[in-house]
């Protein structure tokens, strides 16, 4: 198609284009440059296409300036472009690095189909083939741990990447994957038989304290306690009583101080007045405790085994219930303007909470170590984030990560798992609280442990700099913003690659560029086709 003109170097090598081969100079197309003098083939891409007419030069006056019909007797135009070196083409087929630049005159010649390439690349994970040769580049698993992001506006097809990813993934090594879908519609419709919702997740008392305090816009310094209080004592008083006995280490009868029983909420909160089981018929016909033997005992909280508990007996929230517990709460604390703050918390608890927010509470089975086991036990595990607050998915988030943290600490071994974040940008950035920090020490610290993440986002700069900086392969195709590209620039090279060239990428068009690119520069990829249930069906 060419030869290669003057002033070539070890990275690139200016290419003359010859007239009747200009049609298959495409930018990203693979090629060989042919140095026959010294007996060295170069594997390179095509970049940076320009077409040039010695004499209608925009920098340089000739007579065609004062006598533009002259351009009617015939011009002499020409296209040069470059060629990226991507690395010398061994006699076995392997790749090595470029010491020499090519010679003037070398021959340019076109990888039109796999055959042509000449290249042993190994195996790896086949997640697509390059755009114009059909050469599948097989991407080395064994970075993975080292971490991926995916990155491009919305429609390029990054689920579509993802999901091709993962089955090689599973099909081809040893690791075991979590995906957190945020949409619900990504990556659930792909593996539906290996969904589990995060509305069954359950939520500590201090998260359901702060979703209270949220919802209702309460000011925290003053509500907090009677929320927090009334929380745990509404499971105190909804737990059978051997659980209880174990969880609060406190027992029924006349309390711990030996005080009769004389507990408001029995009388205007008992549950089977809403429908609910009584806790004394599930708890063999203890007598009623009271909330002086709650918090008498309260230093000796096992809030782990108070979680095992609500997930255990998958515990049913009631909001007229809950009021009883809040009104002799207050009673108790006999803050100032007792009144006041009872007539606030029920009407924050009617109007602003209401019955959705307590059903969103109700009936929540799983624990994050059942996540993880369900990831050990089948390999594959995807948490639907879909129907949950954002303060609530982020929750999910970090203690699923952080029962895999435990792990590692117990056993010291490697857990040889990917997570993968989908909309990553709303859970790893720097004000995401404990899921940022929870993917961020995956990010420092993870790869020693087989532990790696998959960040799906479109947006670059919303991620927290420190997980950037710890991201060693990146998949992107058509950017957001140009602050996007130049951030993508200053975490590597991109080998003449240029804004202008992403715009105008179609869907499932993605450069690949990292550690796990055995072509060692950014090459263009044409994802696979993945089975689309929507569609089959």
């Amino acid at each position: 198609m060419g030869i290669v003109g003057s002033g070539s170097t070890t990275t690139y090598a200016p290419v003359i284009v010859w007239d009747k081969y200009e049609h298959v100079a495409k930018e990203e197309q693979l090629v060989i440059v042919d140095d026959e003098r010294r007996g060295i083939k170069y594997l390179g891409v095509l970049r940076g296409a320009k077409r040039y007419e010695p004499f209608l030069n925009a920098f340089r006056r000739t007579s065609y300036v004062d006598n533009p019909e002259l351009a009617d007797m015939g011009t002499l135009p020409h296209t040069s472009v470059y060629v990226a070196l991507i690395g010398v083409v061994s006699s076995d087929g392997a790749l090595n690095e470029v010491q020499l630049p090519p010679n003037p005159g070398s021959k340019v010649q076109v990888v039109e189909s796999p055959e042509d390439l000449g290249v042993d690349l190994g195996e790896g994970l086949i997640v697509g083939h390059h755009k114009y040769s059909g050469v599948e580049v097989p991407l080395n698993p064994g970075w993975l741990p080292y971490h991926l992001a995916v990155v491009g506006a919305t429609g390029t097809g990054k689920s579509r990447l993802v999901k091709a990813l993962l089955d090689e993934v599973l099909s081809k090594t040893g690791y075991r994957v979590i995906v957190f879908d945020h949409t619900g519609m990504d990556y659930v419709r792909y593996y539906p038989a290996r969904t589990v919702q995060a509305s069954r997740v359950v939520l500590d008392v201090a998260l359901i304290t702060d979703l209270m305090l949220e919802k209702t816009g309460l000011n925290p310094t003053t509500y907090e306690p009677y929320l927090l209080i009334s929380t745990l004592y509404y499971l105190f008083r909804t737990l059978p009583k051997g659980v209880r006995d174990e969880v609060f280490g406190v027992e029924g009868g006349e309390g711990r101080a030996g005080k009769p029983s004389n507990s408001k909420f029995r009388k205007t909160g008992d549950l089977s007045r809403f429908g609910l089981s009584n806790p004394r018929s599930q708890g063999g016909g203890e007598e009623d405790v009271t909330l002086n033997d709650m918090l008498e005992g309260i230093d000796k909280l096992n809030y782990s085994a108070l979680l095992k508990a609500m997930a255990k007996h998958a515990i049913t929230w009631d909001k007229a219930v809950f009021k009883s517990a809040v009104s002799e709460v207050a009673e108790f604390l006999r803050g100032r303007n007792i009144e006041s703050v009872k007539i606030r918390l029920g009407v924050a608890i009617d109007v602003k909470l209401g019955d959705a927010f307590f059903k969103s509470l109700s009936k929540r089975d799983l624990l994050p170590s059942d996540i993880v086991d369900e990831a050990f036990r089948e390999r594959l595990v995807v948490v639907d984030l879909s129907t949950e607050d954002t303060v609530v998915r982020r929750y999910v988030v970090a203690t699923v990560i952080n029962e895999l943290w435990r792990r590692i600490s117990e056993s010291r071994e490697p857990v040889d798992t990917i997570v993968v974040i989908d909309e990553a940008h709303n859970y790893a950035c720097r004000f995401c609280g404990e899921a940022g920090k929870a993917i961020g020490r995956i990010a420092r610290e993870g790869r020693k442990w087989g532990l790696g993440v998959v960040l799906v986002t479109q947006r670059i700069i919303d991620l927290d700099p420190e997980v950037r900086g710890n991201i060693n392969t990146w998949f992107f195709s058509k950017l957001q913003t140009p602050s996007d590209f130049n951030e993508l620039k200053g975490y590597m090279n991109l080998a003449w690659i240029s804004e202008q060239s992403l715009a105008i990428l179609g869907r499932r068009e993605f450069y690949v560029a990292g550690l796990m690119n055995p072509l060692k520069i950014p090459v263009l990829l044409k994802v696979r086709e993945v089975s689309d249930p929507e569609r089959t069906e």
